[in-house]
């Protein structure tokens, strides 16, 4: 091997991964004034629970922004809880946060670099808290396992009401 070229090959890479540091502090900062609203002490009855992955959490409506604010740049486990108050998201690693019932609920086959088979992702709309605390929507998407999925949506929705599929 020519040792000019693996110094060309090795400068690059560590180029890259630079930007790639700087890009995401650089999303960090941009998100600094959201915040992740806290679980309120009274959650209600227990109606489901499951366990599963927490794929992402985007923008609503930007599907290829990823929050990284409150720790949700990174996917994690997760433990789902269906209660009276929404949805409790226990993550490995991360604060606990609540979605409420009324952000919506449906299903999807991506979700930024995660492709899987149709309807494979539930995803969840909720919102941040932003800046002089308006709220800013959010959609996190979630693996659960195949058995328990039609399940959860069906503790999550309303009885009259089907899960919309994002990929339509």
């Amino acid at each position: 091997m020519n040792p000019v070229s693996v110094a060309i090959v090795l400068a690059l890479l560590v180029l890259a991964l630079v930007g790639m540091a700087w890009s995401w502090r650089r999303r960090g900062r941009a998100q600094r004034g959201l915040a992740i609203p806290p679980v309120p002490v009274e959650l209600g009855a227990t109606r489901f629970t499951t366990d599963g992955l927490l794929v992402a959490t985007t923008f609503a409506g930007r599907p290829l922004d990823r929050v990284v604010a409150g720790g949700l740049g990174f996917r994690a486990p997760a433990a789902l809880t269906v209660t009276d108050a929404g949805v409790l998201v226990e993550r490995a690693g991360g604060s606990a946060f609540l979605i409420p019932p009324a952000g919506g609920a449906g299903t999807a086959s991506w979700a930024l670099d995660r492709g899987v088979e149709r309807d494979g992702l539930t995803v969840l709309g909720w919102s941040l808290t932003g800046p002089g605390g308006a709220p800013v929507p959010v959609e996190s998407a979630f693996r659960l396992p195949p058995a328990d999925q039609a399940r959860f949506l069906a503790a999550v929705l309303p009885a009259d009401q089907e899960a919309p599929h994002a990929d339509d």
